[in-house]
């Protein structure tokens, strides 16, 4: 019973902690590697395959105005992460 009570406290927090982060969205882009968001070029580390001008995106490390060495962005319409450079 311990266990699922524990699960429920996490999944309840993962919750809210995903409602509180600033979504943006992909405002151009070029070859799945080139993305503009926030005004701010960020380059993938290998690929983000299939992501697209307009797709909206979340910071899970890193910094929307680009100053960060590096980040992962979160893709909520494709439900998919990738690692990429700040410019």
């Amino acid at each position: 019973m311990r266990t699922i009570v524990l699960f429920l406290a996490f999944a309840l927090s993962s919750t809210e902690l995903a409602y509180a982060l600033d979504e943006y969205e992909i405002e151009a882009m070029r070859n799945d590697e080139v993305f503009v968001i926030n005004g701010e070029i960020f380059e993938a580390k290998t690929y983000c395959l299939g992501w697209d001008e307009g797709d909206r995106v979340v910071f899970l490390e890193g910094r929307p105005n680009g100053v960060c060495t590096s980040a992962e962005l979160y893709n909520l319409d494709k439900e998919e992460s990738c690692r990429v450079w700040c410019e």
